[in-house]
């Protein structure tokens, strides 16, 4: 029962079995070319929102980006260093053997 079921549906004649392999190479070439285009399309629209975020971006004098930018203390709300105390909710739990 169970060789029926999973049996191979191959055909046995040489010609169907050339069509078959010339069909499924077709097919395979097929899908490389789509996902070839889709790639390319993909890295076109990319490009063309890099571009509109270079030409939208406010230019800035050569002076001030060559400048290092001086350390100072910022507050907390600006992106500086938040100070505060934790506790442990749970306690890892180990296995004993």
């Amino acid at each position: 029962m169970a060789a029926i079921l999973f049996r191979s549906p191959r055909s046995r004649h040489p010609l169907l079995r050339a069509l078959s392999a010339l069909i499924g190479i077709v097919l395979v070439g097929a899908a490389l070319v789509f996902g070839f285009f889709l790639v390319l399309g993909l890295a076109a629209v990319g490009a063309a929102i890099w571009a509109v975020r270079q030409f939208n971006k406010p230019a800035t004098p050569a002076a001030a980006s060559a400048t290092p930018p001086r350390a100072t203390a910022q507050p907390a709300s600006a992106g500086g260093i938040i100070e505060g105390e934790f506790v442990v909710v749970r306690e890892p739990v180990t296995p004993s053997h």
